[in-house]
């Protein structure tokens, strides 16, 4: 087989989550919905703070993918006006979130989720009923 030829089979158009964005989005919309401002209404009360800054940052990602008008990364003043949670609380999460690498940062209190690791945490929220555990 010559390089362009498995170059054509390894190589892909877009990128994995545009790829699995229908799959991401009915996950997603169980637990959440996304205003056209970015807005993250949080379904299901029982999530734990870090469940919910988890779901800011994911919801946040995939609205970006779907309207380029809606930001992937995430402030803490935006986490607390969607969650209800103080801000040292967002920035303790989210710093956890970041160890885990479930989310990097380009500046101190703006977050954002990793494209690879949404899927598996939204599937976790399904598989669990998002309880606290």
């Amino acid at each position: 087989m010559s390089i362009e030829e498995l170059k054509k089979k390894f190589i892909v158009e877009g990128d994995a989550i545009k790829a699995r964005l229908e799959l991401l989005v009915t996950k997603a919309v169980a637990q959440c919905q996304i205003g056209k401002d970015g807005h993250v209404l949080i379904h299901n009360s029982e999530l734990s703070g870090k469940q919910q800054v988890m779901l800011v940052l994911a919801a946040r990602l995939i609205g970006s993918e779907l309207d380029e008008k809606i930001a992937a990364e995430v402030s803490v003043g935006e986490i607390a006006k969607y969650t209800g949670l103080p801000p040292d609380q967002i920035r303790a999460r989210g710093n956890d979130l970041i160890k885990g690498k479930f989310a990097l940062s380009s500046k101190a209190g703006v977050y954002k989720a990793l494209p690879h690791k949404i899927e598996a945490f939204l599937e976790d929220l399904s598989d669990n009923k998002g309880a606290k555990g």
